[in-house]
């Protein structure tokens, strides 16, 4: 299993909530590493050895979105631009 980082590009309603281009999400997939399109956003996943390696380097034991989200952009050697 690996973990992705969802950024969303254009708005989404979601029930009552509008979720708004720039918002983001992580969790774990079993997709490869790669950047693919999905639907109203982009995914960007990596490898979950690379997530543990990362967190480790920061002396955080447990996932952490915001870890993640920088482990991103480590892994793809890019600051993604929709991200806040």
């Amino acid at each position: 299993m690996n973990w992705f980082l969802y950024v969303v590009k254009e708005n989404i309603i979601d029930g009552d909530e509008i979720i708004k281009p720039g918002q983001n999400g992580v969790g774990r997939c079993s997709m490869d590493p790669g950047i693919m399109e999905a639907p109203f956003g982009l995914m960007y996943v990596i490898p979950h050895d690379f997530v543990i390696k990362y967190h480790k380097e920061r002396g955080q034991r447990r996932p952490c979105a915001t870890i993640i989200e920088s482990a991103v952009e480590e892994y793809f050697g890019a600051r993604l631009k929709n991200r806040k």
